[in-house]
């Protein structure tokens, strides 16, 4: 079904958003002040949800090109300045419509900007067998697979690489289900973790052996979570400011190359107004806040659940140089470690995109003493565990955004939160 909508403003999820006969219309790929013709994909009593079928009068801040259509990229259609001027807007209203958090809170927010080919990690998916197989990403609102060789968050090097990971793949006759790829912030050396829903012989010598040429190590793993191929190194150093990381592919790390090092330095500052003592790293994953708040001067325990990313901390801090003690590495739930856990001068949390929630965003409040610095990627999620935070004694002293999702309705986000009374 098609239905033709003025777009009158962007909604906080991406969507362009319209006032229809049938309800609210949300609509993918559509900008302000356009009419377009929508195709309708799901329907609720009061709103309903669409993707642009076709666009009848353009925004002058629509683009085009092969990566306007890119599916891993919402917002590619829409040019990077006007783009990022809608962020902070809408990460406001987010904090109001969720959090009941008013902008005064927040100050005058600006985004940090990011240039393209920002990815060093990503993950495709696979759809389709032999000839038919494509690598890409799903498909807005779909769990079918688009081509990703158009899009230009990737590297150069990595864009051109895809259609001949493609080609093994499609020649290797198992199903594979996912790519994970990772590579060095200057592009010259990369990883591959493949993961395959369906076993059996490959077809010819296998994904490691024919994608030796393009990445230095491969994974492949079985359904089962095993090792069924491997070769090359595991892990690559990662550089962050003066630091390295050893960071394996499928390992969280943050994906953004030319911004991670200044979100490390600014929560490595705001650790650092706090007088030494020790830290907690919340969700550390290989290491990367745990580095900051050792510049800051702390000393440091990192709980991290995966044990891929524990096992690449491990590794880092051992390469560091840094004892028990200093550094401590905790491979557990965080609902756990939080359970048994005395108090910290300072917490930072970086939780994946569902947040903390609200009995582990108050059980972690009260192990901070002094300063929480809150990194996330999801705003609705953060305004729903601000507000815990708020009512169990934190103030926001501090809110930077960072566009670490470039062409992505997405931003970064670092609150930094203090105890009131605790100056």
């Amino acid at each position: 079904m098609i239905r033709r909508v003025r777009i009158e403003k962007l909604a906080p999820t991406g969507e362009g958003v319209a006032r229809t006969a049938e309800g609210v219309a949300f609509v993918a790929g559509a900008l302000p002040g356009e009419e377009v013709d929508a195709e309708v994909v799901s329907e609720r009593k009061r709103f309903w949800f669409g993707r642009t079928a076709a666009v009848l009068t353009s925004s002058a801040s629509r683009v085009s090109g092969p990566h306007a259509s890119c599916p891993g990229c919402d917002w590619a259609h829409f040019e990077v300045s006007a783009a990022l001027a809608e962020k902070p807007r809408l990460f406001l209203e987010t904090m109001d419509r969720i959090g009941e958090l008013p902008p005064g809170l927040f100050g005058n927010l600006e985004v940090a900007s990011s240039a393209p080919a920002y990815r060093i990690r990503s993950r495709f998916h696979v759809e389709g067998l032999g000839a038919q197989a494509v690598l890409g990403f799903h498909l807005p609102g779909s769990h079918r697979v688009g081509s990703a060789e158009s899009c230009l968050a990737l590297s150069d090097s990595l864009r051109a690489a895809l259609p001949g990971i493609r080609d093994a793949v499609a020649a290797d006759g198992r199903q594979v289900s996912e790519v994970a790829t990772l590579e060095t912030p200057a592009g010259k050396r990369r990883l591959a973790a493949i993961w395959l829903s369906q076993g059996g012989p490959s077809r010819g010598s296998g994904l490691a052996a024919v994608l030796a040429s393009t990445f230095e190590g491969v994974r492949v793993f079985a359904s089962d979570g095993s090792i069924v191929e491997d070769t090359g190194p595991a892990r690559l150093p990662i550089p962050v400011g003066e630091r390295a990381f050893e960071v394996s592919a499928g390992a969280f790390f943050q994906v953004n190359r030319h911004l991670t090092a200044r979100l490390a330095a600014d929560v490595r500052a705001e650790a650092q107004a706090v007088p030494r003592g020790r830290a907690l790293d919340a969700y550390g994953g290989v290491g990367l806040f745990a580095g900051a708040l050792l510049d800051a001067g702390h000393s440091v325990v990192s709980v991290e659940g995966s044990l891929a990313a524990a096992s690449d901390a491990g590794r880092t801090r051992s390469q560091w140089g840094v004892g028990a003690g200093q550094w401590d590495l905790v491979s557990s739930p965080m609902e756990r470690f939080v359970a048994g856990s005395g108090a910290f001068d300072v917490v930072v949390a970086d939780p994946p995109r569902a947040g903390l929630g609200l009995k582990l965003a108050r059980d972690m409040a009260r192990l901070a003493s002094r300063r929480f610095l809150y990194v996330s990627c999801d705003p609705a999620t953060l305004a729903r565990d601000l507000a815990v935070l708020r009512q169990e004694g934190f103030e926001i002293t501090k809110t930077s955004l960072y566009d670490f999702f470039a062409f992505t309705h997405r931003v970064e986000a670092l609150v930094v939160l203090d105890r009131a009374g605790s100056a």
